[in-house]
């Protein structure tokens, strides 16, 4: 599945006039106006987005493909601010800056690695960010802050999860559609791996396959990996950047 985004790149009335051609097994992109030179010359890959990373002091406050987060964060500091004028307060707000960026995927993905918790500005309810720290939690482990800063951080081997026992990491096991809900609502995409929690269907399918391989000589890992990233009957869920990102995303962490 291909992403057709030609708006980055031509008009609104362009892009309706835009010719999509197939050739040689690649998808090439014409204009109206220069139809035999192809803009692209490989297929639009869901990674391929770009990707808006908004920055408050220079901590993350928001990763994804859109300027809404940007938005939202922008509208609720404009309204923090409205209301300390109206209680009169004398002191300004925290935030000296708002900067958003943009990046391709592969710089997200790399600055992950990098990234500490203590390095996200996160606006959200108690119960929000409790939950956002578990998700951080499955693909980061932070050690002792005496240790030199490159190695302050160690990555976890990314396991999925499905959201029950995601609410039961919480401890809130009962409250498990309010614990989805601010999964849902996670602002920092792949930096926060929200995309590793799927439903319990999905995990049943993939413990299937798992058991169908130890009854077989072929037992190694990379194989029921290989079953599983292949197996389009899995639906590993809703995502808010949509389905065919989160899939590309556990493809990632799995590969």
């Amino acid at each position: 599945m291909y992403i057709w985004e030609l708006e980055d790149f031509l008009s609104p009335e362009r892009a309706k006039q835009r010719n999509e051609k197939r050739k040689g097994g690649e998808f090439y992109y014409y204009t109206t106006q220069n139809y035999n030179q192809p803009i692209y010359d490989r297929p639009i890959m869901e990674t391929d987005r770009k990707w808006i990373i908004v920055r408050i002091d220079g901590k993350i406050a928001a990763v994804s493909t859109d300027y809404r987060l940007l938005a939202d964060i922008s509208a609720r500091i404009a309204r923090e601010s409205s209301e300390r004028k109206s209680r009169k307060e004398k002191e300004d707000l925290p935030y000296k800056e708002i900067r958003a960026e943009v990046l391709t995927f592969e710089e997200v993905w790399n600055l992950r690695r990098s990234v500490r918790w203590e390095d996200l500005m996160l606006f959200g309810t108690d119960f929000q960010k409790k939950v956002w720290r578990r998700l951080w939690e499955m693909t980061h482990s932070e050690v002792s802050t005496a240790v030199k800063d490159e190695d302050h951080l160690a990555s976890r081997r990314p396991e999925l999860i499905c959201y029950s026992d995601f609410a039961g990491l919480c401890n809130n096991r009962a409250g498990v559609r309010a614990v989805a809900h601010a999964i849902g609502l996670n602002p920092i995409a792949v930096i926060i791996p929200c995309h590793l929690v799927i439903p319990k269907e999905a995990i049943d399918k993939i413990s299937v396959i798992h058991q169908k391989a130890e009854s077989t000589i072929f037992k190694g890992d990379d194989l029921c990996l290989s079953s599983i990233l292949s197996d389009n009957s899995i639906d590993f869920g809703e995502y808010a950047l949509g389905k065919r990102l989160k899939r590309t995303l556990i493809q990632m962490e799995m590969a």
